[in-house]
């Protein structure tokens, strides 16, 4: 029987969540992580057993936007800590988690005037319901460890920006919702936190600019067009030189740690000056900021 602390983390595959799961696992937590692919089961297995932590990670498949697949990933993760670990309930033997951390995400990118209705619900269903219910699922677990949730949101549920209005709304919804959170589950101890990372090396703006283009498509030659590629030359540049992945990983272990977490963190540190700015600013100022910075 082994008694280390668990942790279930959305979205593996690549990006924050395959870092995070990394380091947990090689820190001792056990990690239930999930992917979509079996490809992502392969390549994270693999990079687990290279850094010898392949132990401390049980790598599950589930569809968040899929209410079947959640309840399955729950008693998957249940019955394994039934199975092997001593995390019950001091006095009993009812299983316990001792984290979550919802990572699991996309980015739909576009216009507003453009951006399909359809997508819009696509990427609030991923974004945030799905995020609810993976929580909502797993809350009897964590009510049992006193355990916390992690909301990974963005520095985008902060500000808003051109071209990325739905995501920005998205995540938005999600620190409102994770805010609300916190404060209704104070007497059960479990605690909320939210992170916000910046722009970091990941694939999510690839993919985000690549949707943004289709629906630029059959508007060739319009001022969105020149918008879009003012906005992904600046994705790609923010992603290529953004903040390593890695520092996302150490404030998780820090949240971890910590015996009083508070409530939001930037990621890295320095990302709190934008958010900032923006909150004080006079809208029309930080428009202009907006503008200026896009030349546009």
């Amino acid at each position: 029987m082994d008694n280390k602390k668990t942790i279930a983390i959305t979205g593996c595959s690549s990006g924050f969540g395959r870092i995070t799961a990394l380091t947990l696992a090689g820190r001792g937590w056990h990690v239930f992580g999930t992917v979509r692919k079996e490809a992502d089961r392969d390549s994270l297995l693999e990079e687990a057993v290279r850094q010898g932590c392949q132990e401390n990670l049980t790598i599950l498949f589930c569809d968040i936007t899929q209410a079947e697949q959640i309840t399955h990933l729950v008693e998957q993760v249940k019955e394994y800590i039934k199975e092997h670990m001593q995390a019950g309930v001091p006095g009993g033997n009812e299983p316990c988690l001792n984290a979550l951390m919802n990572n699991a995400g996309t980015a739909y990118g576009g216009p507003m005037e453009l951006l399909p209705v359809d997508d819009l619900r696509a990427q609030f269903e991923i974004n945030l319901f799905a995020q609810v219910a993976v929580t909502q699922a797993f809350l009897p677990l964590l009510k049992a460890a006193r355990g916390t949730i992690i909301m990974v949101s963005s520095i985008g549920g902060r500000i808003a920006t051109p071209i990325t209005g739905a995501y920005n709304a998205s995540k938005a919804a999600l620190e409102f919702i994770s805010d609300a959170l916190r404060i209704e589950l104070v007497p059960s101890g479990v605690r909320v936190v939210i992170v916000e990372p910046i722009s970091s090396p990941t694939d999510i703006w690839n993919t985000s600019m690549e949707r943004a283009m289709q629906h630029i498509g059959p508007h060739r030659g319009g001022s969105y067009e020149r918008l879009l590629k003012i906005s992904e030359r600046v994705a790609k540049r923010s992603s290529s030189k953004g903040f390593p992945p890695q520092v996302f990983a150490d404030t998780v272990v820090r949240i971890l740690e910590s015996d009083r977490p508070r409530a939001r963190y930037a990621v890295p540190w320095n990302a709190a000056i934008p958010m900032l700015i923006c909150r004080f600013l006079p809208d029309r100022w930080w428009d202009y900021l907006v503008r200026r910075s896009l030349k546009w």
